[in-house]
């Protein structure tokens, strides 16, 4: 028996599988505690983020959850595993509590026993958007573009965002070869590496080049990821560059125009996780 706050919680299996800790929960609790709730989703769905926690081990905060369905008021699962029984979420509104307590913006790393800094999400659907750790450069010769929907020009950029409404792009109809659109931290950031994800989306005939750089100070950029020409009408996802950071360093996300006005480079959902990649 395990005990969430006020909350039990019985285990009914414990498996070691590649070094990871994977509890099978095999009873129905009731929920009457104030956990750090982390998200919510239809009760109707069971997606929830399955598969996360392999990878991540107990890295990842959707890993340090469990869900309360609250019509049946039934536990479902730590996130990222699939139960071998997922539990009656056929109705109602399924909430996920943090287990252990931490500040709003901490999550807690079971790994190293301690509450460190929530990742940063950038899903460009509000302005401003507190999460998000981009911001525009006033170094550059334009600016990314915050849209919906389908870029003005025929055969170039997205059709949609792929998470949401919105994503940001460069719009290239009239800015000259070359020139820069840069996205730069606004953050303060603790030593250590960090793991950045995103999507990208890079179609036209004349697209030129997607880079993601760090700079710590006045010294140069170090490229840590570059990506260019044509990749297609498709969104691709971008699994994890691993960026060493620190309170001097700075991220630079920075797309160039390429020859023509085909060439609308797109970026959606980027996320900043406090951890190296998996």
């Amino acid at each position: 028996m395990y005990f969430v706050g006020s909350l039990p919680i019985m285990v009914g299996v414990i498996e070691l599988i590649s070094g990871c800790i994977q509890f099978k929960f095999s009873r129905e609790v009731s929920f009457f505690d104030n956990s750090q709730v982390i998200g919510t989703y239809p009760g109707s769905s069971e997606q929830g983020h399955f598969g996360v926690c392999g990878p991540r081990c107990d890295n990842d905060i959707r890993c340090n959850a469990i869900d309360i369905c609250y019509e049946k008021f039934q536990c479902k699962l730590i996130n990222g595993w699939t139960p071998p029984a997922p539990g009656n979420v056929s109705e109602g509104v399924c909430r996920q509590f943090q287990m252990q307590a931490c500040p709003d913006g901490y999550f807690f790393d079971r790994k190293n026993l301690t509450c460190i800094n929530y990742y940063y999400i950038c899903n460009f659907e509000s302005d401003p958007e507190l999460t998000c750790f981009l911001s525009e450069s006033l170094s550059d010769e334009f600016n990314w573009t915050t849209h919906k929907g389908s870029t003005s020009s025929t055969n170039t950029g997205p059709s949609s965002a792929y998470h949401g409404l919105h994503y940001k792009y460069i719009e290239t109809s009239a800015i000259q070869l070359g020139q820069r659109a840069v996205l730069e931290s606004s953050k303060t950031f603790q030593a250590k590496t960090y793991c950045l994800t995103m999507y990208y989306h890079m179609y036209g005939a004349t697209i030129n080049t997607l880079t993601i750089r760090t700079q710590k100070g006045n010294s140069a950029a170090i490229d840590r990821w570059k990506m260019s020409g044509n990749q297609g009408n498709v969104w691709h996802y971008l699994s994890g560059v691993n960026l060493p950071l620190d309170s001097q360093t700075k991220i630079i996300i920075e797309a160039t125009k390429g020859s023509s006005h085909t060439g609308d480079t797109a970026i959606d959902y980027v996320e900043l996780r406090p951890f190296a990649c998996p």
